[in-house]
């Protein structure tokens, strides 16, 4: 799968990359990366590839987006994000949204959404809006529908060596959209008063189900069960509205014997996380 993300994507970029970057570098190393994909054992051989071509992989991109999420409100007829170019030279800026699909390109994004401009050139420590617009109908109206807008970061090759073989290293963010219609009774400041937690038996052992009772998705960054100076880290999943998730031990282990506290971190609209905490009863 990811072999052909890679595939497709490389061939999506090209014609925008081609008019701005060393062409024939460019196809050299295009060629080379193709061949790499398609041989038997692609990874070991992309690795070495990685090796030979002397690449520097940064700890993240410099590309950055205002916000952790987005959250488009139903009324709205667009939804607006700042994207910066932190770099010292120019990157290509490439967005779409999807439904679900981690290896999703821009052919193949199956939301109602449409990003503008969704190919652009950002100049070095320059940013830009980009535009968000809903294109669809017959979302449900009294709960949020979850979406995934994908910013890419095409960075230039190395005119300074022309000669050289050189690759792309492309990064991408994806970000949670969430469709937020008028209708949905309550706020999202409710959340942490409305969550229901329990302790549950499941096959021979114990999990945490957690009830949205709300028209909300609920999305939390960490949750363990405290018992005495016993933590126990949970799989913490968001859960969505109207929704049931259960939630199981890291590793599974017994619970020791004492008072049984449940620890989350509930994620905001602005990606701010604020405790919470519950005694379970077994």
């Amino acid at each position: 799968m990811i072999h052909g993300y890679l595939l497709a994507m490389g061939r999506s970029i090209w014609r925008f990359a081609r008019h701005w970057v060393d062409q024939r570098g460019l196809r050299r190393a295009w060629r080379q990366f193709l061949a790499l994909l398609r041989a038997p054992t692609p990874a070991p051989a992309a690795l070495a590839l990685l090796l030979v071509c002397g690449w520097t992989v940064p700890a993240q991109g410099s590309v950055v987006i205002a916000g952790t999420r987005v959250i488009y409100p139903g009324q709205a007829r667009e939804k607006t994000l700042q994207v910066t170019n932190q770099d010292n030279f120019a990157n290509v800026v490439q967005a779409w949204v999807d439904i679900n699909d981690p290896a999703s390109t821009p052919e193949t994004a199956d939301a109602p959404f449409l990003a503008n401009p969704a190919v652009s050139r950002l100049a070095p420590g320059h940013g830009q809006t980009l535009r968000i617009i809903y294109t669809g109908a017959g979302l449900p109206q009294d709960r949020e529908s979850l979406f995934h807008l994908n910013v890419l970061q095409i960075p230039p090759l190395n005119v300074a060596h022309g000669g050289r073989d050189q690759m792309l290293l492309m990064l991408r963010n994806r970000l949670k959209l969430f469709y937020r219609p008028q209708g949905i009774a309550g706020s999202p400041d409710q959340l942490p008063e409305k969550l229901r937690f329990s302790l549950v038996r499941s096959g021979g052992g114990w999990q945490v189900q957690v009830d949205n009772p709300t028209g909300f998705y609920a999305s939390f960054g960490s949750a363990a069960l405290q018992v005495g100076e016993h933590r126990l880290p949970l799989q913490a999943s968001m859960v969505a509205p109207f929704g049931q998730a259960q939630w199981a031990l890291a590793t599974p282990a017994a619970l020791p014997d004492g008072l049984l506290q449940l620890r989350v971190q509930l994620i905001n609209d602005y990606g701010a996380q604020t405790g919470l905490s519950h005694e379970l009863s077994r």
